[in-house]
């Protein structure tokens, strides 16, 4: 049996502070999506492609972090350089794949690193002390638990295949939609239904403060990473 030690199951405090985390997101996407190819723009974008990448090996994921920055560098040589020689359809098509690798996937790495690393305790007792209301928190709360439990049933959907020896074999998009894609449906309302219910089990929702259990609070790696985020959206701004 694989057993799978993630922060959440070691009780480890997460690597940075939930609302270090967000502004972190929030900053990256703008960035990268938004950001140029030459100038200091090229330059902010590389910084925000190495901050995902830090927070991969702070994790301890080594796999991700190697193909993740494999991959961004592919890209970035692509832009930097391979963009100014090609023409045509060429150059058409490695826009069109260096511009999917460099301006999503940051963002969305930076995204899986906090789901990753960050109960929802810490998630809510974050949004609780910036005063964020109830009706914003709660949606958020169940989403930081709906995308991890909707993998494990995708992979428990896949097992269940291999064990009736259905997986591998050659089917139809109607066969492929009816074997994979409608149980995951099927389990999806379910475990949103299910992760509501334990939300408001847990006091969500309350009239009543909660209280916490989970220590939340910046360090010195938030501060350092929150003026450099600042540094970057100044520099982004105003170039």
């Amino acid at each position: 049996m694989q057993v799978i030690v993630s922060f959440k199951e070691s009780g480890v405090r997460s690597v940075l502070d939930p609302r270090t985390s967000l502004v972190a997101i929030l900053v990256i996407s703008m960035v990268m999506m938004c950001g140029g190819l030459s100038g200091v723009d090229y330059y902010l974008r590389i910084i925000c492609w190495m901050i995902p990448f830090a927070f991969l090996l702070a994790m301890k994921n080594y796999k991700k972090a190697i193909t993740y920055f494999c991959l961004y560098v592919f890209a970035t040589v692509i832009e930097g350089a391979v963009l100014r020689i090609t023409s045509g359809g060429v150059n058409l098509f490695f826009v069109i794949i260096a511009g999917m690798i460099s301006r999503f996937l940051a963002p969305m790495i930076m995204g899986y690193c906090v789901m990753q690393s960050t109960t929802v305790s810490e998630f809510v007792t974050a949004m609780e002390r910036m005063h964020v209301p109830q009706t914003i928190t709660i949606p958020l709360a169940v989403m930081f638990r709906f995308f991890p439990t909707i993998s494990e049933e995708t992979r428990a959907v896949s097992e269940a295949m291999r064990m009736r020896q259905i997986a591998g074999k050659k089917q139809s998009i109607i066969k492929k939609m009816e074997y994979e894609l409608v149980p995951v449906m099927m389990a999806t309302v379910r475990i949103a239904d299910e992760l509501s219910q334990a939300s408001l089990t847990k006091g969500l929702g309350g009239a009543i403060k909660r209280t916490h259990i989970c220590e939340v609070g910046f360090r010195v790696r938030d501060y350092m990473l929150i003026a450099l985020l600042v540094i970057v959206l100044l520099l982004f701004v105003v170039y």
